[in-house]
């Protein structure tokens, strides 16, 4: 599991984002640490604070008054927010029945127990229904084990526990039961409305507001806010989103500053029309302080020796078109902007929709008409189809 200390800079946790699972990574709380070994992996979820996501830096940079290059310096422990069992630890025999109730009671992240001469497989007998609780998670001895990374390779300051634990995160629970559709029929065949999978209660900002906005609107999970024009019925049509999977590979100084300066609409128009990238700028912005500088796009983020720390500005103007045209391309070309879903969609195609797009969520609308648009009625994420493809489950006894 991908993460920093709680100690090490936000530079750093900024860094390891991009490469993580659901654009977000762990902080965690090393007790007892020296000053030689503070960056030491822990070897416990109960240590693990938090799960920094993207959107978490991004606020918080736009909120900083020092700038980008002083807010990354700030360790990541005071940054993250602090929500215990997000990460939980279990024994490699658990059943996976067990390991979803967790996950619906608000894990993130679940570490499996291994043996250090271990692998860690899932057990790929056929697929019994839940009630049966016959699917095991298990260690399975490799046959040609690899030889463990020497010392000078591994990197304990930014993997939980490696020789210890596999990790799985909800995304790994679904790409399996997508593989299973047949043992859980007839449910995922039925619509989310049917199932009661629409979460109503939703984070939204109006359109027209100013984008620094949506970081006091964050949910804890999904951590999405839907920018919306609401009509004079109350009817709201979405227009586009801010969400830590929008901003999971972009350029987060150039981000902070437009979140700063932008309304809620001309920001989420700005970061999908910029091309995905790696973020570099957290770390040279940790790395050229007093003396380098940076300079960074959304869509490509590049460094050049500069005499001055300097950003490019984020701007729609910068990525091909005025600010002024924004709202008409976002309606005209809403369904490559947001990822939606209807009421009438069945579970199956929502949960392929989420995977190949490995994203967090979906937004669940209904037509509209022509003028208006697609109106916003709920979201569904990872949460609501744990808790449908359970329905009616009861968790037999170990």
């Amino acid at each position: 599991m991908a993460g920093v200390p709680a100690s090490a800079p936000l530079s750093a946790a900024a860094a390891a984002i991009p490469a993580s699972s659901e654009a977000a990574v762990a902080v965690w709380r090393v007790d007892g640490a020296s000053h030689h070994h503070h960056h030491r992996a822990p070897t416990a979820a109960a240590t693990v604070v938090g799960l920094l996501s993207s959107i978490d830096v991004v606020a918080f940079l736009a909120n900083h008054p020092g700038g980008a290059a002083a807010a990354f310096m700030t360790p990541a422990g005071d940054v993250v927010p602090h929500e215990h069992a997000l990460v939980r630890q279990v024994q490699p025999d658990t059943r996976l029945i067990e390991i979803v109730e967790l996950m619906k009671q608000g894990a993130r992240r679940v570490l499996v127990g291994k043996n250090i001469k271990e692998g860690c497989a899932i057990n790929k007998q056929p697929f019994a229904p839940f009630y049966k609780a016959v699917l095991k998670i298990t260690g399975t001895p490799r046959r040609n084990p690899s030889p463990s990374p020497s010392p000078a390779t591994r990197s304990p300051s930014t993997t939980l526990g490696r020789d210890r634990y596999c990790c799985l995160t909800r995304e790994d629970i679904v790409r399996f039961l997508i593989n299973c559709l047949g043992a859980l029929a007839p449910i995922p065949m039925q619509s989310i409305a049917s199932l009661g999978a629409i979460s109503r209660a939703y984070s939204h900002v109006e359109d027209s507001s100013p984008a620094i906005g949506a970081a006091w609107e964050l949910p804890s999970d999904p951590r999405a806010v839907a920018v919306v024009r609401t009509g004079h019925d109350g009817s709201r049509v979405i227009l586009g989103e801010i969400s830590g999977h929008k901003l999971w590979k972009k350029d987060y100084a150039a981000a902070a500053e437009a979140m700063a300066t932008m309304s809620a609409m001309d920001f989420a128009t700005g970061v999908d029309e910029s091309g995905p990238s790696p973020t570099a700028t957290a770390a040279a912005a940790a790395g050229n302080v007093g003396g380098g500088g940076a300079r960074a796009r959304m869509g490509s983020v590049e460094e050049e020796i500069a005499p001055v720390p300097r950003l490019t500005r984020f701007s729609s103007r910068k990525i091909g078109f005025s600010a002024s045209l924004a709202n008409m391309i976002m309606v005209s070309h809403r369904k490559n902007r947001v990822l939606t879903c209807k009421a009438t969609s069945s579970l199956a195609a929502v949960m392929a929709q989420m995977l190949s797009h490995r994203a967090t969520h979906l937004w669940v609308v209904e037509d509209g008409d022509a003028d208006k648009g697609a109106v916003l009625v709920g979201m569904i994420g990872y949460m609501e189809i744990l808790r449908a493809v359970t329905r009616g489950v009861v968790v037999p006894p170990a």
